[in-house]
């Protein structure tokens, strides 16, 4: 371990203290990381350890060794000082890599290494990780960061659930997410997978979206499928239903288990070009019952403050239909999804008591600057953005 760096212990994990995830982590098609669910729970405990330390030079972590136990779900484990061995090194040799150019188009890869050293010994009290210098902006709160917190995260079981969660919570205020498959499958290493592959398997895509999505087509989507075709128009996007598990009867795959154990719900429709599917977009809303007190109150300050200034939208009364949306939306939050993909919040809007505010991140307003032969300063001006604490661009 280091002899120059001091030791920040850590006696006991925290499931309500957010970890701030860098936004910097989620572009698909500059930067890869992928690791087992073990992986990412170290790897986001360590973040959280470290997001509050000001010093230039990073202590090394200690990590109480029962409460690290406990909080990887190794407690009760008999080979748990193995397992945990393992998932150091794995946190240890899984880069984080990049692919990216220079101004003069030269094209540049580049590799990090989360941890330079660790420790973990039967007869001593702490796990002692020393943190790579270079990742640091990586862990630590920046101006974009997404916030997940461990009471959510520990739930999840499978890698793919745990690498797509803080996607989508980076993305939960934009309510949409639209993504190439192709894309999908380059950052979660899957390219090389025959069962993946179209060249060798004529449904790779539908393999993809029913065994990593957790997505299955329905008769709706069908139905619209054949009205665009025979209109000889784009199909219009509905909502798959998840998959089902065949012996309980219960939904079961990534966006399932992300939506029945998170503070997210989140569904997905599939985009064909040709014969094929080829991009997914994904709906995404928080679940009010999660959102904190103090968001609520700064929520509703807001609010008030734009109603005073008569802003307040004309009131209208809600129909039978919207109330029943309202029961629906409810049941989301329980602790168990329903047979079939209920509709999302942020797929069939309700009716909203105060004017709607939309929220931009840099690629879009990039993208209308260059629509609009404008720079991005320009563009964020004609708008009237502010940029808020998560690194979103919203109107003032």
């Amino acid at each position: 371990m280091s002899e120059q760096n001091s030791l920040q212990k850590i006696e006991k994990y925290n499931e309500n203290k957010v970890v701030r995830v860098s936004q910097e982590l989620y572009q698909l098609e500059k930067i890869r990381w992928r690791m087992s669910t073990l992986g990412y729970r170290l790897l986001f405990a360590i973040s959280q350890s470290v997001s509050s330390i000001e010093e230039e030079i990073l202590p090394d972590v200690g990590f109480e060794k029962q409460s690290l136990f406990k909080y990887l779900g190794l407690d009760n484990n008999n080979d748990k000082y193995n397992r945990l061995a393992e998932t150091l090194v794995e946190v240890g040799q899984n880069m984080l890599q990049f692919a990216t150019r220079k101004k003069n188009g030269a094209q540049v890869w580049q590799g990090y290494t989360w941890i330079t050293a660790y420790n973990l010994a039967v007869d001593e009290k702490y796990v002692q990780i020393c943190i790579n210098p270079k990742v640091r902006k990586f862990l630590m709160q920046l101006n974009k960061y997404a916030c997940i917190q461990p009471k959510y995260y520990l739930k999840l079981s499978s890698d793919y659930q745990n690498w797509f969660y803080p996607y989508f919570k980076n993305y939960v205020k934009l309510h949409q997410w639209k993504v190439s498959i192709e894309d999908l499958k380059n950052a979660l290493e899957l390219t090389d997978s025959p069962t993946y592959d179209p060249q060798k398997n004529k449904n790779a895509n539908e393999r993809f979206l029913s065994d990593v999505i957790g997505i299955r087509i329905n008769e709706k989507v069908k139905a619209e499928q054949r009205a665009a075709k025979a209109e000889k128009r784009a199909a219009k996007l509905i909502e798959w239903d998840y998959v089902i598990d065949k012996k309980t009867q219960k939904p079961v795959g990534t966006l399932a288990a992300i939506t029945q154990h998170t503070d997210i719900n989140v569904t997905a429709s599939a985009v064909k070009t040709g014969r094929s599917y080829t991009h997914l977009v994904f709906f995404m809303s928080e679940k009010t019952a999660t959102v904190s007190n103090v968001r609520k109150e700064k929520d509703a300050s807001q609010n008030q403050a734009e109603a005073d200034m008569g802003k307040r939208q004309q009131t209208r009364k809600r129909s039978g239909k919207n109330q029943d949306m309202k029961s629906i939306m409810q049941d989301l939050f329980s602790s168990e999804p329903s047979a079939q993909a209920i509709p999302n919040p942020a797929f069939v809007p309700m009716p909203e008591k105060e004017p709607k505010r939309f929220n931009y991140d840099e690629d879009k307003i990039k993208e209308m600057a260059k629509m609009s032969k404008m720079t991005f300063a320009q563009m964020v001006e004609k708008l009237k953005l502010l940029h808020d604490e998560n690194g979103y661009y919203k109107m003032a």
